[in-house]
């Protein structure tokens, strides 16, 4: 039954759990956004570290080399948090 909330769910996004998000939520929006790898650095800078080095590199270039089958991509960099989530508001709502 629809009661009318809406969710967003942020995730690190793989062929794998693309299909696992249709298949357990048909219907769902799937957006993947992208950065460039120095713009991710420049981001993982400012957070604590979860990953090697190596592990961040090769986490890029997996998703750069097997990008998941999103409804929309959208390009990241040069966008702070309110232009990004106006962007994706016009997705969802459109």
């Amino acid at each position: 039954m629809a009661v009318g909330i809406e969710v967003v769910v942020a995730d690190v996004l793989t062929p794998e759990t693309c299909d696992l998000y249709r298949q357990e939520l048909p219907g769902c929006l799937i957006v993947h956004m992208t950065v460039s790898f120095p713009e991710a650095l420049r981001r993982a800078a400012s957070r604590k570290v979860w990953l090697t080095d190596d592990e961040f590199r090769m986490l890029h270039e997996a998703d750069a080399a097997n990008p998941p089958a999103a409804d929309h991509r959208l390009q990241v960099d040069g966008l702070d948090v309110q232009s990004q989530t106006k962007k994706l508001e016009r997705l969802w709502v459109g």
